[in-house]
């Protein structure tokens, strides 16, 4: 498990109880070693009947979207969402789960790790396409592993003096703000046709862009 940068655990899972009894187990060996998870699908039915699975572990990142939000809502806040004070709510839904890091998604994506809330609002498509959400989901992985990774270099370089943002927050930045261009990219070019493909050949430009390679 030492050698994962990073798991992600929901897309295409399934709602098997064996499997989800197999996967449970795997994200405690996870947690153990300090793999950062992210947890998008299924793989919020999960955590949302077995909070302890990922309540107070600061690299767990959740992805909800709207229906998987409420049920999160529902079981930790014992309430209804509500849009009048989103911030506030997404706020005290991750102290509640321990200081997980959340990301809302939505017209701007809302993040927040029981700490701070940031949004996330470019421009991205107005078509939602099935799959986007597994983009999402592995670019978020992509960017929390990056982060933990500069994060134990300046560590072993000697700059303890640094507080950095948390990685998980800035992994959720970074990746809401790449699918948002690529997405926009992808319907420039192919308007209501687009597809998810059309929008994974548009990350590398996009990446380009927001960051330019070296």
């Amino acid at each position: 498990m030492e050698r994962f940068d990073c798991l992600v655990v929901g897309p295409g899972l399934g709602r098997d109880p064996f499997l989800l009894e197999c996967v449970s187990e795997i994200m405690k060996k996870a947690r153990q070693s300090n793999v950062p998870m992210v947890i998008d699908g299924d793989g919020l039915f999960l955590v949302t009947n077995s909070l302890d699975l990922v309540g107070g572990y600061p690299l767990a990142v959740l992805t909800p979207n709207v229906n998987e939000y409420k049920r999160l809502v529902q079981k930790v806040l014992s309430c209804e969402v509500t849009d009048q004070d989103a911030h506030g709510q997404l706020l005290s839904l991750s102290k509640r789960i321990g200081g997980v890091t959340i990301l809302r998604k939505g017209k701007s994506d809302l993040i927040s790790d029981g700490d701070i809330v940031k949004s996330v609002s470019n421009y991205g498509s107005p078509r939602r396409c099935g799959g986007q959400g597994d983009i999402l989901s592995g670019s978020v992985a992509v960017f929390l592993s990056w982060a933990c990774q500069h994060i134990r270099i300046l560590a072993t370089e000697g700059h303890l003096n640094i507080s950095p943002v948390n990685p998980a927050v800035m992994g959720c930045i970074a990746a809401s703000a790449l699918l948002r261009k690529a997405a926009s990219l992808a319907f420039e070019k192919r308007k209501r046709s687009t597809l998810t493909s059309d929008i994974i050949e548009c990350l590398g430009s996009s990446l380009e862009d927001i960051c330019p390679a070296c």
